[in-house]
């Protein structure tokens, strides 16, 4: 037989001393709170309905707020063609002066470009051969054909050719009107400009340097027989001294006061107004006499010529 265990011998009988901590349950904890006077959750389901309602409305206006944000504002057609309308008007009112800056630069660089090329070799020239009253030529051609071996790449040609030296139509002064032919023989540049030699004065005369102050001059047209064909605009003059190539419009040349007069037409200021702008476009880089021609008056007192 099986002995039962004698709970006799054990001290105080009956059932032993607990000495473990209560266990915590959640029944326990919502008694306590309860206790406390706080809301327990298991005895107020209103409270909870409440608390997710709130909870559902702040999701929902956080998002409304969020789509709020990523919404991008729209143009209707009528406002996208009104736009575009504006911008073709301002992009026409602009559009030309633009062009015409950009002509007007391109231009100005060809030409202070030329006359740097033809200046160096004219002091190439006066080096080989000395001072022009001691040449031995008999035509301008002779002369022109003095300056090809220091121009690279340049040939001369015959007007008549198919190259055609210059335009076979007159040329046009600083005022629109037209003033003369280029019936000469000239060289023609790399670049494409023409160059052409000659004088008022014959070529004996001329080439002792006395005659109107120069030996000679040089007519560059920057863009050969391409309009405009102006003087003033494409088309300007180079006097040669004894000593260098200077632009006609500079201190002491021929009638340098009357060769770039925008405000007076060819009868008052000489049939080659405009052949005398190339001193203001090499010192100031612009061709503002222009700007009065076209009836801007701001421009219309400048002198364009230096003493």
């Amino acid at each position: 037989m099986t002995k039962k265990l004698d709970m006799t011998g054990l001290g105080g009988g009956g059932a032993p001393e607990n000495n473990a901590p209560a266990r915590v349950s959640s029944q326990n904890i919502l008694e306590n709170l309860d206790k406390k006077g706080l809301p327990a959750i298991s005895s107020h389901p209103e409270a909870l309905a409440e608390g997710s309602e709130k909870r559902r409305k702040g999701f929902f206006r956080l998002r409304l707020q969020n789509d709020e944000k990523r919404k991008c504002p729209a143009f209707t057609m009528a406002e996208v063609l009104i736009t575009l309308g504006i911008l073709g008007v301002v992009i026409a009112m602009t559009l030309p002066g633009v062009i015409e800056g950009y002509k007007e630069k391109e231009l100005v660089t060809r030409f202070k470009r030329d006359y740097t090329i033809l200046a160096n070799a004219y002091l190439m020239v006066l080096e080989e051969n000395g001072s022009p009253q001691g040449w031995y030529v008999e035509s301008w051609d002779d002369v022109a054909k003095m300056f090809l071996p220091y121009l690279q790449k340049a040939k001369f040609c015959e007007n008549g050719e198919q190259l055609k030296c210059f335009a076979h139509e007159q040329y046009k002064d600083l005022t629109n009107n037209r003033v003369n032919n280029m019936e000469t023989n000239g060289i023609l540049l790399n670049d494409g400009s023409i160059v052409g030699i000659g004088h008022q004065a014959g070529i004996e005369n001329a080439l002792q340097c006395k005659n109107l102050n120069y030996c000679f001059h040089f007519v560059v047209d920057l863009n050969g027989v391409k309009p405009p064909n102006r003087w003033g605009v494409d088309t300007f003059t180079l006097v040669a001294t004894d000593k260098k190539l200077i632009p006609r419009g500079g201190p002491k040349t021929h009638a340098n006061s009357t060769m770039c007069d925008p405000t007076h037409s060819t009868t008052t200021a000489g049939w080659w107004n405009g052949s005398g702008c190339g001193a203001w476009v090499l010192m100031k880089e612009n061709m503002d006499y222009l700007k009065c021609v076209k009836g801007n008056q701001k421009y219309c007192t400048q002198k364009y010529y230096f003493n």
